[in-house]
């Protein structure tokens, strides 16, 4: 049932590109959007790196130019991709993001809910992630125009901000604090088998609006 569900939602994820142009072809990470066929994956330049095995799919992996780290997952039976996530670096060169007015290291969990208007919905098992230099938080929203796709923004408090919150020391707004270190971008499906489908939802919850980067500064004028 998981398969066919896969399935299902890239295919409505290629046909969207289709009938509705930019619109619905403006989310990508590097290029790299979610429904079209893996082989499309062979245009990325950049060094690849060592691909990660895992159920269900094996994961590709890029290290660009810019620092930053590119996975991408594909469907094997489809071979159409179900899964993109684009990691910082660290480096200046690599802290615009894909996400039009989004900075790695720069834009806040405040901002990014301000964007949206709203805080989004997170998967249960799926809330934080403990990382030797920090906490990864995951905040998620279905992408507008877009049906069957996903973007989460992953936000980062330093191992410092973590302690403190940890041990009660000093007051961390986690909001100001926890800054972009991640995006990922995936099938609604996909994400299901792999995090399970239990959710919890902010009650004023909305899709995200992604627009291509013309749009964006054009409506900004």
């Amino acid at each position: 049932m998981q398969r066919v569900k896969l399935k299902a939602t890239a295919a409505i994820a290629v046909a969207a590109g289709v009938l509705f142009g930019t619109s619905a072809q403006a989310q990508s990470l590097s290029g790299i959007r979610v429904g079209e066929e893996v082989s499309s994956a062979s245009r990325i330049d950049a060094r690849p790196l060592p691909s990660k095995s895992g159920d269900p799919h094996e994961e590709r992996r890029w290290k660009l130019s810019d620092g930053n780290r590119l996975s991408v997952a594909a469907d094997p039976e489809t071979k159409r991709i179900v899964y993109a996530e684009k990691t910082w670096g660290g480096s200046a060169n690599g802290k615009p993001a894909d996400f039009p007015g989004f900075v790695y290291g720069e834009t806040t969990l405040a901002d990014i809910r301000a964007r949206a208007q709203n805080n989004g919905f997170a998967f249960k098992e799926r809330l934080i992630d403990v990382r030797p230099d920090g906490l990864a938080l995951f905040n998620a929203y279905e992408v507008e125009g877009a049906p069957g796709v996903v973007v989460t923004f992953v936000t980062k408090l330093s191992k410092r901000d973590d302690e403190r919150l940890r041990t009660g020391k000093a007051n961390v707004d986690i909001n100001r604090a926890a800054r972009l270190d991640a995006i990922i971008l995936a099938d609604a499906g996909y994400l299901d088998a792999i995090w399970g489908d239990a959710k919890l939802t902010h009650k004023a919850y909305k899709p995200i609006r992604w627009e291509p980067p013309r749009q964006t500064a054009l409506a900004s004028r």
